[in-house]
């Protein structure tokens, strides 16, 4: 079998900071100890922002590693500082200034290289060689043009998670990300071999837009769709959940990731008389959804609302565990990891009905129109006030664990698809 080269690139930038636990770094991670215990030829690599190449590493698995799953195994204090390597559109000043502030760049980032240890890490060259990356575009974007500038080609298979922001959604502030958000795809599109996609909604999403022009012709998509397993760690638990009932949302903030919905359902249980759970929000911190939330209206909700800032993975299986269900209300997803893994935990999961998130929850969820906040309370309250309704709920989906996919699926399907 071929040897296949597995970028660790996300993880390595993430490692320089307290691991943040959101999704796409979880993918990276989660996929990577599968492939490493996989029988296949599988190597594990970083990219050097510094250096401009390529450098294989060997991560540390399991206990070994402060996540618990997987990391690089590479200091934090060699953590690059990054800049964009090109852009959508030209800009005289930013063009000037721009090569020597990478070069300053570069000098900082090389004494921070300097941080590893001799031998840790070996120079690899990637000529024809398959390389698979699951990180965000902008990473791989920025590697794809230095090596392009170095005259190295790999068999390149990324995996797109989702083409939302070309729908831009949202803020207006959001169009700058946009640009570049397209600028970045278009680039790793065209210098795929082959497309992998997080979902079969992901999958429509890209041909959709290559079609539309929106992207650059396409190689062959392959749909994989992402996990629901919720791996068990080892990692200490110190934020707990409230004692008083309540529904878990998972990175959930206004606008596409509609708290709204959440915040509009609770105040009209609120105005019905009926009793209201507390609400967990866990997650990064983020400023607008502090300042919705302290709006005067839902003055009487704040006492209920909790914010749980950045939980490792033990403590996010706890938060799940307790929990009467998981509310995602999301109006679009590539996939939906938390509808996942509170299923896979055996935790009711009441879901938006967004295309991706009706395939990640298929029938073991329930589902609710993004604007419709009444129906989603009726879905709480049901569950917050029958008990029998409760573990009804709660045995459908045990019963259909054998429906939920696990990460060694998702290296497995990998693997096959990029050598066959």
């Amino acid at each position: 079998m071929a040897t296949l080269y597995y970028d660790l690139s996300e993880l390595f930038l993430a490692s320089g900071q307290k691991f943040k636990y959101y999704g796409i770094s979880r993918t990276v991670m989660e996929v990577g100890f599968e492939l490493a215990g996989m029988d296949a030829d599988v190597r594990f690599v970083i990219f050097s922002p510094a250096h401009g190449r390529f450098f294989e590493v060997s991560p540390r698995l399991g206990a070994a590693s402060p996540t618990g799953v997987m990391d690089p195994n590479v200091p934090p204090e060699a953590t690059p500082k990054r800049m964009r390597l090109s852009f959508p559109t030209r800009n005289l000043l930013r063009d000037i200034l721009h090569p020597g502030v990478l070069w300053g760049l570069r000098q900082i980032n090389l004494r921070r290289w300097k941080s590893v240890p001799s031998g840790a890490v070996r120079e690899v060259d990637l000529s024809g060689q398959n390389l698979v990356a699951l990180g965000r575009p902008k990473i791989m974007a920025d590697y794809l043009t230095a090596l392009d500038r170095a005259g190295i080609t790999p068999r390149f298979f990324p995996l797109l998670h989702d083409m939302i922001p070309l729908h831009e959604f949202a803020h207006p502030s959001q169009s700058m990300f946009s640009s570049n958000f397209a600028h970045d795809n278009h680039t790793v599109i065209a210098h795929a071999a082959g497309l992998l996609a997080n979902s079969d909604f992901t999958k429509s999403e890209i041909e959709h837009f290559a079609a539309s022009g929106h992207l650059p012709a396409i190689p062959p998509v392959t749909a994989i769709p992402l996990a629901h397993e919720l791996r068990v760690t080892q990692e200490p638990v110190v934020k707990t959940p409230p004692q008083a009932p309540y529904v878990i949302c998972v990175g959930t903030l206004t606008g596409r990731k509609n708290l709204e919905c959440v915040v509009d359902a609770l105040m009209h249980l609120a105005s019905q008389g009926r009793p209201v759970p507390h609400l967990v929000l866990a997650g990064a911190r983020r400023k607008r959804a502090e300042q919705y939330i302290d709006r005067p209206e839902f003055a009487a909700l704040r006492g209920k609302i909790h914010m749980l800032l950045n939980p490792n993975q033990s403590e996010l299986r706890a938060l799940y565990q307790n929990a009467l269900a998981l509310v995602i209300p999301s109006r679009m997803e590539g996939w939906g990891l938390p509808l996942g893994e509170a299923l896979w935990l055996g935790i009711p999961a009441l879901a938006s009905s967004a295309p991706a998130l009706r395939e990640a929850g298929g029938t073991l969820a329930q589902y609710f129109d993004p604007d419709d906040p009444q129906t989603l309370a009726g879905y709480m309250d049901a569950l917050h006030s029958d008990p029998a309704h409760l573990a009804d709920v709660k045995t459908r989906v045990a019963d259909g664990f054998g429906q939920l996919r696990s990460w060694s699926d998702v290296a497995r399907d990998i693997v096959q698809t990029v050598t066959a």
